[in-house]
């Protein structure tokens, strides 16, 4: 009873990701069901192109629950190791308790072959079909980065997500070490903890207000950001909603006067309880685009810009179903303007640190091009920390692709000078 609950959940949030929702955003069902649909969307080009020669009509063209229920039974098969006859089994019962008891008789037909055939047909697959990635972004990241580096970062983005935290005292790690609970520093992200043994206990944690979860290249920014400003200075997040960077530089940083500001009244809310955790740090609602703050006022502003998110599709696997070609380009429009009005607020002497959990240099790079008069860029390496697996752009910034640490992420620096 409890696998057919699992997989009636799980099409069910796999149909409202297909409407439009955010999975992070979806609750209900227990861990399995999750699972089944983070595995689901993240193979899914890899699922469908096992799927599709054995349907007489187009997948896209099906009802989503017989799209959903197709997806689920495969998966269970290629991902979990469940036994053919089983997974399609189950699969026939999920599309009649959906509704579609009419298609009963064609997910049995296809999955059968789709079960005993995935390997074969895997095999004879391009890489970005294996790898389950958009064809036009496999062939973006190959001329960017060549083979070698974009097959690494599809695979880690493939991987699950571990989770990572950053503590606001030592005295909650003391308490779980003595409780039992092995943890394991990152390898390059200093104060990033994990445990491989024991995830729940760390997600207790954070609950409970005593840690912040937090990818080790979004942790990285934050580090950075105090690396590049002096003792005592003032800094401003121009885009700080949900609070992590702002908070972790509050943790680890001296300074004079904390700002953080979010567009959202709702966001900014959501941004209390970290940052009053951290330390003093006031809280605004503010469009960075019609910035409310003082002209040339900061030491530090940090512009984490929205962006595509082409490093987060371990977190987000949809995302990679939802990003078009043309999308890089036009989310990079607005992040020009983003960083127009952010540099009118550094004061002379001070960087803005702009970042992106994109790894497109269209959105990075290609936002540094004509800087105003009095501005210039500067050179991240003598601020990153040791062992970060970073290359470098040609606008002397950082970028971190998908890699087994962590999300990709891209950071620059601008000095005003």
């Amino acid at each position: 009873m409890r696998l057919s609950v699992d997989r009636l959940t799980a099409a069910r949030q796999l149909i409202r990701v297909e409407e439009g929702a955010f999975l992070s955003r979806l609750s209900g069902g227990g861990a399995a069901a999750r699972v089944r649909v983070i595995e689901a969307l993240r193979w899914q080009r890899t699922i469908d192109s096992v799927l599709q020669p054995r349907c007489r009509r187009e997948l896209a063209r099906l009802d989503p629950e017989v799209r959903a229920s197709l997806r689920i039974g495969l998966v269970e098969v290629m991902r979990f190791g469940l036994p053919p006859a089983l997974a399609t089994d189950g699969a026939v019962r999920l599309v009649r308790r959906l509704g579609k008891s009419s298609a009963a008789g064609m997910v049995n037909a296809v999955l059968r072959k789709a079960a005993a055939e995935w390997r074969e047909v895997l095999a004879a697959s391009s890489i970005d079909v294996r790898r389950s990635h958009p064809l036009w972004l496999y062939d973006r990241w190959l001329a960017n980065f060549g083979s070698e580096s974009a097959e690494s970062a599809m695979a880690a983005a493939q991987e699950a997500a571990v989770t990572w935290v950053w503590f606001f005292g030592d005295d909650l790690r003391s308490a779980l070490v003595r409780e039992g609970v092995v943890l394991e520093a990152h390898p390059w992200c200093q104060g990033a903890w994990s445990a491989p043994e024991d995830a729940p206990r760390l997600v207790q944690a954070v609950k409970e207000g005593g840690a912040y979860a937090q990818d080790p290249s979004s942790q990285l920014v934050a580090h950075v950001a105090n690396n590049l400003a002096r003792d005592g200075g003032r800094f401003l997040d121009l885009c700080a909603a949900p609070g992590g960077k702002s908070a972790l530089m509050l943790r680890h940083g001296r300074w004079g006067m904390a700002v953080a500001a979010d567009l959202r009244p709702t966001r900014v809310g959501l941004m209390r309880r970290t940052l009053a955790a951290a330390g003093e740090c006031s809280m605004v609602v503010g469009d960075a685009l019609r910035s409310p703050f003082a002209a040339g006022g900061w030491d530090l502003v940090l512009l984490d810009a929205p962006c595509t998110g082409t490093g987060t599709f371990r977190r987000h696997p949809e995302l990679k179903w939802r990003l078009r070609p043309e999308s890089v380009g036009e989310v990079a429009k607005k992040q020009k303007r983003l960083l127009a009005s952010g540099l009118e607020l550094v004061m002379p002497g001070g960087v803005l640190l702009y970042s992106t959990c994109s790894v497109e240099p269209e959105e990075n790079e290609g936002v540094m091009s004509d800087l105003p008069a009095g501005f210039e860029l500067e050179d991240l390496e003598s601020v990153m920390p040791a062992d970060v697996p970073w290359i470098l752009t040609n606008a002397a910034g950082a970028r971190i692709l998908p890699n087994p640490g962590g999300d990709g992420f891209t950071l620059h620096a601008i000095r005003r000078q």
